[in-house]
């Protein structure tokens, strides 16, 4: 943090509002350290903030957190930093009225990144106009990324500039970005285009039921769910399981599809991911899963992966056959 820093958030501390807070995520990614030291500083700084402090699993990256859910992935210094004091102190404004009626009519939930670095003298501008999106509905989750400190994600967004916006890893948006925009593809957008963290929020919020259902509104298995099958932790995979449940019990022909689509790919995944797709496929398949889940059996590289094996097959009426 420099001198310039502390003395914009030394300043920003008398337009604190009563119990201002802040959440610190700290993961075992390594950069938590870096967000952990800028928060102690800050609260030097303004010693009215509180910061409450969550360690959670995994190696995800770590994040801070402001009131309306708005996630920073970062240290906000240099040219970002006079944007979060903004944003910590409540002076940054509404959205325009026109926006904030369109927004309304939102039905999907949706994750936006908005990717910048702190010498960017444009990113704030940005970070601005999107952050009121944020506190419009509790349905859109925008997340400002250091792409310096986290460049990962930025390879995975293919992000050649800054600022750039990128809402569910599908849609971007560069340079001057439009609220317009960004606020008419919220509304209008068709769910089957709907990414793995907004599919996730959803999932998280209990409505599985209501993913299946748009997917058989549309006949189509949803890509993202299947993103979500493979995700590294195992309540995420859950989520998409009971979504897949749900799926089979409305559209067998959408559930087996999901189930084929799963088992493409069997032999390359991990074996957490392995057994999930074994007791779904004893849940919800049927015979004709037999021949793949004997070959599973057979090429099995731990026990556990072939006694969960054994029980798909005895579920799916193929357990007095051979393997």
């Amino acid at each position: 943090m420099t001198p310039e820093d502390e003395a914009l958030f030394r300043k920003a501390a008398d337009s604190l509002p009563p119990a201002a807070a802040l959440e610190l995520h700290l993961t075992s990614d390594p950069r938590s350290s870096r967000l952990e030291q800028f928060c102690n500083r800050l609260c030097a700084l303004m010693p009215a903030l509180r910061v409450a402090r969550e360690q959670r699993q995994g190696p995800g990256p770590p994040a801070l957190v402001l009131p309306a859910g708005l996630r920073f992935l970062g240290v906000p210094t240099g040219a970002e930093a006079a944007p979060f004091s903004e944003l910590l102190t409540g002076r940054t404004p509404a959205a325009p009225p026109e926006i904030l009626a369109r927004i309304a009519a939102m039905a999907l939930p949706a994750a936006l990144d908005v990717f910048v670095l702190p010498r960017c003298t444009y990113c704030p501008t940005a970070v601005r106009r999107l952050a009121p999106l944020a506190a419009a509905s509790p349905l859109i989750r925008l997340c400002v990324i250091d792409g310096a400190l986290f460049p990962e994600l930025a390879d995975r967004d293919r992000i050649q500039s800054v600022p750039t916006a990128v809402l569910d890893g599908r849609f971007r948006w560069s340079g001057a970005i439009s609220l317009e925009e960004v606020a008419a593809l919220l509304v209008t957008r068709d769910p089957a285009d709907i990414g793995p963290v907004s599919l996730e929020l959803m999932l998280k919020e209990g409505s599985a039921q209501r993913v299946a259902e748009m997917m058989c509104e549309r006949n189509a298995v949803f890509p993202a769910l299947l993103e979500l099958m493979r995700h590294a932790q195992w309540p995420v995979r859950l989520g998409a399981m009971v979504a897949i449940e749900a799926l089979s019990g409305l559209s067998p022909a959408l559930g087996r599809e999901a189930l084929e689509r799963l088992w493409g790919g069997f032999e390359a995944e991990p074996e957490p991911v392995q057994g999930d797709i074994l007791f779904l496929s004893g849940e919800v398949g049927g015979a004709w899963l037999r021949p793949a889940i004997r070959r599973a059996i057979r090429q099995a590289r731990s026990a556990e992966i072939k006694e969960a094996a054994a029980e798909a097959l005895e579920k799916v009426g193929g357990g007095g056959g051979p393997p």
